[in-house]
């Protein structure tokens, strides 16, 4: 699969064209080649050392996991477990995905991307929304494990580093919960973390709501807040412990009512869901001053 070009161990390998999958992913293996190239030749004319990466996971390269197991969570929700199918034995390599990191999924020739919630060091987890007509979720209505899935990634750019923010802020929408949840489990999990985190998601019924006993669990720690806005609650006295549930629409009211007694410097707002739900909420963070907002696209 690879060229016999490609002499030096620690240069980017480079992908044939049997390696495309030709469904216009984005990104393509061919523009992630040509950034690692690029990041290749800065680092080599700068005389920084380059070191192999130990990922097990490619970015330009597809590889093989196999289905263990899927759950069905709740309303529209499955979890899906992966797992590597082949020998990783003679080289050790592991599974390196930073909290917020994507990966592409490829089955029956549909790719997409996914975030993982958890991984080790040869499996990954996702929680995957079902959409009625969604060819993708047509697909995974039929698997049944053993089933193989190609994996590629990891994508994106949010590298958090520990305590580089008093606050961090989350607003999300329906699956757009995926994006930050592994990284709020992984601040809240870690003893030297002193940021705080306030998760705020929207969702149209309870019913709909995943990971309801994962959320309910990291509200045990003190750094944790969590948020749910349900546009279609027919009763005010639900309950889930340790989650504030509010009736109606995440809005600009809502949102300034939130950010209004942060510090702009030292708050980070996280951004996921639809196209629309990012550019409002982006809009309404950015009125009231906010410095450090990231947007997952």
């Amino acid at each position: 699969m690879y060229l016999e070009s490609d002499s030096e161990n620690s240069r980017p390998a480079t992908p044939s064209e049997e390696d495309c999958c030709h469904n216009a992913c984005d990104p393509c293996i061919f523009d992630i080649h040509k950034k690692l190239l690029e990041e290749y030749y800065r680092r080599k004319k700068q005389n920084v050392k380059i070191q192999n990466k130990e990922n097990l996971l490619c970015p330009y390269l597809y590889k093989n996991f196999v289905v263990t197991n899927i759950k069905e969570i709740s309303d529209g929700y499955i979890l899906l477990f992966l797992k590597y199918q082949e020998n990783n034995s003679s080289n050790n390599k592991k599974i390196l995905i930073y909290p917020g990191q994507h990966v592409m999924l490829h089955l029956n020739d549909i790719t997409k991307p996914f975030t993982p919630i958890s991984f080790t060091d040869d499996s990954i987890e996702f929680l995957i929304r079902l959409y009625l007509n969604g060819k993708f979720s047509t697909h995974l209505r039929n698997i049944t494990v053993g089933h193989q899935i190609n994996v590629r990634g990891p994508y994106g750019d949010l590298k958090y580093e520990c305590n580089s923010f008093q606050k961090i802020i989350m607003f999300t929408m329906g699956s757009g919960i995926t994006a930050v949840y592994s990284l709020a489990n992984s601040i809240v999990n870690n003893e030297l973390e002193e940021t705080r985190v306030h998760l705020i998601g929207g969702f149209q019924n309870i019913s709909q709501i995943p990971l309801k006993k994962e959320l309910q669990a990291l509200t045990d720690y003190w750094n944790f807040k969590c948020t749910l806005y349900i546009s279609q609650l027919h009763s005010n006295a639900y309950d889930l412990h340790g989650i504030n549930i509010q009736s109606g629409r995440l809005s600009n009211t809502s949102v300034s009512e939130v950010l209004k007694d942060c510090i702009a410097n030292t708050t980070l707002i996280l951004i996921c869901g639809n196209h629309e739900f990012n550019n409002s909420v982006k809009q309404w963070a950015v009125s009231m001053n906010c410095m450090h907002i990231y947007v997952f696209e």
